[in-house]
């Protein structure tokens, strides 16, 4: 397999436009950036909750410091155990998003965040010979199990699946280096919790998400606001929550009627 990044620090900022403002945006980054070579692809995460689902209702809540803990995998949402996919633990603080992850396989992933050790002998995503994990990949498995100790018994809670491009500078933009944008759209989801289903965003919206490792260049600034993007405070999983709490709210008042 090709090699990855396993650690993660950088600001990303999410932009909610309708299809037409993100068709210009893209239209004007063309000059600097294009989408990488993996196209357009399906991106599928699973987030694990609290069985009273403490995490996203202290996520809806904006704190300074907040911890999301997912398996994601690329390609077919409908896949089987062997599948790639990596345990990621993302944190943000003031803005700024830490992100640590380690590959394996889906079947590997589901039984350490169910509360299994973690099988050293896996098969790694990155590891081209399927060997040991390295020290960095240890570390952050014991981030995580610090994590699932502090938080108590976790589950899955809701599956989230949209279509996303990832642009990425042109080798004759330098002034572009280090920026990544990508664009997301038919954000579904399925609450593992009440069963139901839906789109976490109406299809005719794109999420814009800037991700850069510092300030964000000049060129950039300036061509997002000449095109009236306005940073949005979204989230897949707090989104997709959200719609579930009020579909149940009207539920529980029609009975009521």
């Amino acid at each position: 397999m090709a090699s990855y990044n396993d650690v993660f620090e950088r600001k990303e900022v999410k932009y909610r436009l309708s299809a037409e403002r993100a068709r210009r945006l893209q239209d004007a980054l063309a000059a600097r950036m294009a989408p990488d070579e993996f196209g357009t692809t399906q991106v599928t995460s699973l987030y694990y909750d609290t069985p009273e689902r403490a995490l996203i209702e202290r996520s809806l809540d904006k704190p300074v410091y907040k911890e999301k803990l997912r398996v994601r995998w690329y390609g077919d949402a409908a896949c089987g155990l062997d599948t790639p996919a990596f345990v990621e633990l993302k944190k943000k603080f003031k803005g700024i998003v830490y992100k640590r992850r380690v590959g394996c396989s889906l079947g590997c992933a589901r039984a350490f965040l169910d509360g299994g050790a973690f099988d050293f002998g896996a098969s790694v995503a990155g590891d081209e010979e399927g060997c040991d994990l390295t020290w960095r990949n240890r570390q952050v498995i014991r981030e995580i199990e610090s994590f699932r100790a502090r938080t108590g018994a976790l589950v899955p809670s809701m599956l989230i699946s949209c279509s996303r491009t990832a642009w990425a500078p042109l080798p004759e933009a330098p002034e572009a280096e280090g920026v990544r944008i990508t664009f997301d759209v038919d954000i579904c989801y399925r609450d593992l919790v009440t069963g139901c289903d839906g789109f976490a965003l109406p299809r005719d919206q794109v999420i814009a998400e800037v991700k850069v490792p510092g300030p964000f260049p000049l060129w950039l600034a300036k061509l997002l606001s000449g095109l009236g993007c306005v940073p949005s405070s979204f989230s897949k999983y707090g989104s997709a929550y959200t719609l579930e709490q009020e579909r149940l709210e009207q539920e529980r008042r029609r009975l009521c009627a």
